[in-house]
This record gives C-alpha cells, structure tokens and sequence, in this order.
C-alpha cells in the first residue's frame, strides 16, 4: 500500500514537501509523479520529499525518483531528501542515489537547507 500527502512549508511556503507512505513501485510511482510534475508547473522549484513512513521502493520508483529530480535541476529547483532510514536508505545507497540526492536526517533540517 502506498499513499502520500503534501504540504506547502518554509517560511515563505515555497516549499513542498511530500510525505511518503508505504512501497513506492510501479504500481504508484506515475501518480506520485504526476502530482509533483503540477506543483513543478506551478512555479514550485523547491522540494522534500519525507521518506520516514516510506518502507520500500521499487527499481521504478527509484527511476521516478531520478526523474523528478532531474526535471526539477533543468529548472532550477532542487530535491533534498529526509527522513531516509532503513531498507529505504540501503537500497539508495547500494544503487549509488545517495550520491545524487542531499538527505537529511529530518525534514526541518531539509526545510533550511532549502532556505526556509
């Protein structure tokens, strides 16, 4: 099962930062990334995604993961991951994505490195 909710954060609320729940695979990950592409078209550069409630992902999920960072560099934004423990953080450290995303322990620590 997997769900998410999301939230506009930081000081000036130009932050969206993405709650995760559950598996994130091939059966969910193009919803997720739908969602985050109209935040993107919104003007929105700046994103977290809370991997704390978040139990697995898939190698399609990790390509999503991959994707909507790379859509938000060509603009100018940014994706910080937090909250990434457990099997979760094997998985992107054994497939060397803990190398293309900044992570951090909590969301408020993410929250300010993106200047919020």
């Amino acid at each position: 099962m997997f769900s998410f909710d999301y939230e506009k954060v930081g000081q000036a609320r130009d932050i969206v930062a993405v709650v995760l729940h559950g598996n994130l695979d091939e059966s969910n990950c193009h919803y997720l990334l739908d969602c985050v592409e109209e935040e993107i078209l919104e003007g929105r550069t700046k994103l977290i995604l809370d991997c704390g409630r978040l139990e697995y992902v898939s190698s399609m999920g990790l390509g999503m993961l991959v994707r909507v960072n790379s859509r938000m560099k060509k603009l100018g934004g940014d994706v910080k991951l937090a909250a990434v423990q457990g099997t979760v953080a094997q998985i992107l450290s054994v497939v060397g994505l803990n190398r293309l995303f900044q992570m951090y322990p909590t969301v408020t620590d993410a929250i300010a490195a993106h200047g919020g």
